[in-house]
């Protein structure tokens, strides 16, 4: 009898009187057997996913079969569910679906409806697309760090427990008597999209600079705690020795740290990679190595639902090697912006425009192993060539701020700005100068800064510059952060 539920294969019966001189023989087809309950994993690499409407979402599960005219894949909707568009049978896999964000979706349960029955449901959470407008931009001053430094790591994360709370660290750098600090600083973003007061949490086991750091929690990766700090390579003096290690801490409600621990190291020592998590997984991409010769390698790893890391998997090498870039995700893109293709010591103020980039490359992931594809050199580059900058992505727009460029003493192009496209190409870039820069609300000419983007509780996206040396005083550095 058939299970309910679950339909039977079907199998034609086939019984035939098989005549000869040993009499007759009846055949009989093989029990049809039942197929296997769909189980839907997790979305977007995370347990607990979120996106915008017209967001791309990949499904991980198991038994999804194929496609069929009857196949759907359901978000909620207001008092019923609405189906996601799924272009062709290549993106509904047994094991994956490749699908978007469906207009008329709502925050709620989303299930697949498979061949066999309808899976188990995971929340997703429909986000609003943030409101930003980099060719308008207006930065004003926020609480300063408590320690005037460059060369430090900036990270931010929306941490969820009983409470949720948006929090913004400052880890390591250097100071102004080229000191190396492992203090580690965190402060909440209030509803206006101002930072409250810096809190000291846990050092470093020791003092960094140029290192990168990233945050997962259950929105980015399969991560189940509240939030997962990690600190990766960097240099352990002034000169720029680097550092395989990596360390990781984790984060209760508010940013309260525990204490530090070992990771997987890098399988190269590196100082001024970029880090950025994307479904679920760890990319780190160029840097600094010994000498500080630029590097070309890019490394994943797996992010597990504990917070430790998994081996890491070698990806294409960046065209050409570069360090004191800066390095973005959107889209299913991971992109590389300007940077160094020579030698040259982190805390340098010198501006090398035979060796400097303007180059804007970017690699598509393999959605269903996290892998890069083949890397792609952008038809225009950033507007000038320009290393030790920041460039943050949000509302599908990249925001590139100070850096060290011909004319950054007098911050002609302090700002520029271009969008992504949907095929992760990006538009020609254009400045932002004037009352629209750091400089301008006294601020200075700004490099070895940190940056990061966050959304405030209104919906709108912000840009933050903390810290960083400055061009027109070398070894000064800032303690001020600024919000746009």
């Amino acid at each position: 009898m058939k299970q309910a539920g679950v339909p039977l294969v079907v199998v034609t019966a086939l019984s035939a009187a098989l005549v000869g001189c040993g009499g007759s023989k009846k055949v009989t087809a093989p029990t049809p057997q039942p197929l296997s309950a769909a189980v839907l994993l997790d979305i977007n690499g995370a347990t607990q996913p979120s996106g915008p409407i017209g967001s791309t979402v990949i499904l991980d599960g198991q038994h999804f079969y194929s496609m069929t005219a009857s196949t759907r894949v359901l978000f909620s909707g207001t008092g019923t569910s609405v189906p996601a568009l799924v272009v062709s049978g290549s993106d509904w896999t047994d094991t994956y679906i490749v699908t978007t964000v469906p207009t008329g979706a709502v925050s709620g349960p989303v299930r697949v409806v498979t061949v066999a029955d309808t899976s188990n449901a995971i929340n997703f959470t429909v986000s609003s697309s943030p409101a930003f407008s980099p060719s308008t931009i207006s930065w004003t001053s926020t609480t300063p760090l408590p320690l005037a430094v460059s060369g430090h790591a900036a990270a931010f994360a929306v941490l969820r427990s009983v409470d949720t709370s948006s929090v913004v660290f400052s880890i390591g750098g250097i100071d102004s008597t080229r000191t190396l600090r492992s203090e580690v600083y965190y402060a909440s973003v209030l509803a206006n999209g101002q930072l409250g007061s810096w809190i000291g949490g846990t050092s470093l086991p020791a003092p960094l600079a140029f290192h990168a750091a990233v945050i997962a929690t259950p929105g980015n990766s399969r991560y189940t705690g509240t939030g997962e700090l990690y600190v990766i390579g960097g240099a352990t003096d002034a000169a720029g020795q680097p550092t395989s290690n990596v360390y990781r801490c984790d984060l209760g409600a508010d940013g309260i740290m525990s204490s530090w621990t070992p990771a997987t190291a890098l399988p190269v020592a590196l100082h001024s990679a970029g880090a950025v998590i994307f479904h679920g997984d760890l990319y780190v991409v160029g840097g600094s190595g010994t000498g500080n010769a630029p590097a070309g390698g890019v490394y994943r790893s797996r992010i597990a639902s504990n917070g430790t890391l998994g081996a890491w998997v070698t990806e294409p090498s960046l065209p050409p090697a570069r360090s004191y870039h800066a390095v973005g995700e959107f889209g299913g893109c991971v992109y590389a912006f300007g940077g160094d293709s020579a030698s040259a010591a982190p805390n340098d103020s010198t501006l090398n425009t035979s060796v400097d980039l303007s180059q804007v490359a970017y690699a598509h992931v393999n959605l269903p192993t996290g892998d890069l594809l083949s890397w792609n050199v952008n038809g225009s580059g950033l507007t000038k060539a320009v290393c030790k900058h920041t460039a943050v992505t949000a509302g599908g727009y990249v925001l590139v701020t100070g850096g060290l460029y011909n004319g950054a003493a007098t911050g002609s192009t302090e700002e520029s700005y271009a969008q992504l496209q949907a095929d992760g190409s990006v538009t020609s870039f254009n400045g932002a100068t004037g009352s629209h820069t750091i400089a301008s609300a006294g601020g200075g000419n700004l490099f070895n800064h940190a940056a990061l983007d966050y959304t405030d509780a209104g919906g709108v996206s912000h840009v933050i510059v903390l810290g960083g040396d400055d061009v027109n005083q070398p070894g000064h550095k800032h303690a001020e952060v600024w919000v746009y």
